[in-house]
C-alpha cells in the first residue's frame, strides 16, 4: 500500500459520531437496536476456517437490521479456485442487501487465483466511481466488480441459509501449485 494511503483518502467517510460494529459467533446482533450501526465490518476467519454461523442469510439480515438505512457492511473474504465459497457468500449478501460490489485483485476476479475478497454492501447505491478511484489512488492492484460482472462471476452459486451452509466445503483450501 502506498504511503499516501489514508482514511481520509477513501470515498465512505463516517459521520463525526460513526456507529460502528463487527460481528463475531455470539455477538448479541439479535439484540442490537434496529438503525444503531452506520458500519459494520466483517473480518472473522482464521486461515481458511471461516464460521459458518456468520455466513447466512438469517446473520446478514441481523446485520442489515443492525445497519441504519444508508449503512454500510464491508466483509473480507477469502476462498481459492473454484472459489465455491466467496461465490455462494456474494450470493446470499445479494438475497439480504439491494447493493453489492466486490474488491479483488484481478486473478481472483477472473477465477484464476484465490485470496482475500472484500465485498461492500448496503440497501443504498453505493459510490463505485469513488471506491474505485480511492483503489487506484492508493496504489492497490485491486479492482471493483458490480452489475453484469459480478453477475457472472457469483453464476449460479446458493445461498446460504443457518439450515444449509456448508462453508467448510465449499471453500477450497489450498491455491494451484
Amino acid at each position: 500500500m502506498s504511503s499516501r494511503s489514508t482514511a481520509s483518502s477513501w470515498p465512505w467517510r463516517p459521520p463525526t459520531s460513526c456507529r460502528s460494529g463487527w460481528p463475531t459467533a455470539g455477538s448479541g446482533w439479535p439484540t442490537s437496536r434496529a438503525g444503531e450501526r452506520d458500519l459494520v465490518i466483517g473480518d472473522a476467519f482464521g486461515g481458511l476456517s471461516v464460521p459458518w454461523q456468520l455466513t447466512t442469510r438469517e446473520a446478514l439480515r441481523l446485520v442489515d437490521r443492525a445497519l441504519a438505512d444508508d449503512g454500510v457492511y464491508a466483509v473480507n473474504l477469502i476462498d481459492n479456485p473454484p472459489l465455491g465459497f466467496v461465490r455462494a457468500e456474494l450470493a446470499t449478501l445479494r438475497e439480504v442487501f439491494a447493493h453489492v460490489v466486490v474488491l479483488a485483485r484481478v486473478p481472483i476476479l477472473t477465477g484464476e487465483d484465490g485470496g482475500n475478497v472484500i465485498a461492500v454492501a448496503s440497501q443504498r447505491p453505493l459510490d463505485t466511481e469513488a471506491i474505485a478511484a480511492a483503489m487506484i489512488d492508493n496504489d492497490l492492484a485491486w479492482r471493483l466488480s458490480s452489475g453484469a460482472d459480478l453477475d457472472a462471476f457469483v453464476g449460479d452459486a446458493e445461498v446460504l441459509t443457518d439450515d444449509h451452509a456448508p462453508v467448510d466445503q465449499l471453500l477450497t483450501p489450498y491455491g494451484r501449485p
